[in-house]
Parts: C-alpha cells; sequence; structure tokens
C-alpha cells in the first residue's frame, strides 16, 4: 500500500511538472498592407524573420496576402504551436510572389501544371517537353531575399500594428 501511494505521488508530480515546460514569447497583433504601383499585391508570402529565423524563439512572423492585399501575421514556434502576430523586436521583411516567366499567363500556366500533374497521377513520368516551367519571382531583390532585403519592420511592446509596404 505505501509503495502504490509513492508511486502515486511520483506520477502527480510528474504530471505536475510536465506542464510547466517554457513558455512561448508574447505576441502582438499584427496586419498590414503590400502594393505595388498603387494597387494592391494579392498572394504574395510576408516573411518577417529575426535573429537567426528560429521557430522556438519567436523570430519568424509569416502571413499571405489576399485579394486587397492585406495579411496577418502569425508566428509559429514549432509544429504544434502558433500564434497571432508577431514577438515584439526588429525584423528584416520578405515580400515574395512567384508568378509564371515571361510569355505564360497564369491560365497557360495553370493548364501546364494541370496537365503535368494528370500525367504524374497515372505513374508515368513527365516527359521534358509537357513539364511546366519553373515559376519566376516577381519582385527584385531588395524586397525578395532574405539578407538582401531593405524593407524593414519594428514590432512595439504594445499593439495592434500596422504595416504598409509599397514595392516601388
Amino acid at each position: 500500500m505505501h509503495q502504490l501511494s509513492v508511486s502515486l505521488v511520483c506520477l502527480l508530480t510528474l504530471l505536475t511538472l510536465a506542464g510547466c515546460g517554457p513558455k512561448n514569447p508574447t505576441t502582438v497583433p499584427v496586419t498590414g498592407l503590400v502594393t505595388q504601383g498603387g494597387e494592391p499585391v494579392e498572394g504574395a508570402t510576408v516573411t518577417l524573420t529575426r535573429g537567426g529565423g528560429g521557430l522556438a524563439g519567436g523570430e519568424l512572423a509569416i502571413g499571405k496576402t489576399d485579394a486587397t492585399g492585406h495579411f496577418e501575421l502569425i508566428t509559429h514556434f514549432g509544429p504544434q504551436a502558433s500564434a497571432q502576430g508577431a514577438v515584439p523586436g526588429d525584423y528584416e521583411v520578405v515580400i515574395s510572389k512567384h508568378v509564371p516567366p515571361p510569355g505564360y499567363t497564369q491560365a497557360q500556366y495553370d493548364a501546364l501544371v494541370a496537365a503535368a500533374n494528370k500525367i504524374g497521377e497515372t505513374g508515368a513520368q513527365v516527359p521534358k517537353d509537357k513539364q511546366p516551367p519553373q515559376l519566376v519571382e516577381k519582385f527584385p531583390e531588395r524586397f525578395s531575399m532574405r539578407g538582401k532585403s531593405q524593407l524593414k519592420a519594428n514590432i512595439p511592446e504594445k499593439g495592434p500594428v500596422e504595416l504598409s509596404f509599397k514595392l516601388d
């Protein structure tokens, strides 16, 4: 009986301690707008990175622009934890959008992808002449490449924060 009581106490202690792990940093709500030539940019990925860009410390926040150019940031702390917004701090901002290469409309490109996928679904290899060309980056490196982007953002301790990026 005494051994059972000791085992139960140990089990309860372990369960209590399991819930006392490190907490994720606090985030601040962050939304924003991306425009180019005064027009909203749809379908762009907005990435804020600080430090080494590690997930555990909340050093990476990501959003995607909608048809009106607006986005909301989400910070991922690992495969099973995320929060709306970004952790306060100074960030490099990268805005990227991959588009069909010159000479292809989005509809033409989508048709090539669909045809290649249909061939691939049969288990056959897609011939080189039937493979769609690689997408290309819409924006110059000064906006779209980590380490070269000229876009910056400061997220203060208190929010909400509204960011605006004009890619002209």
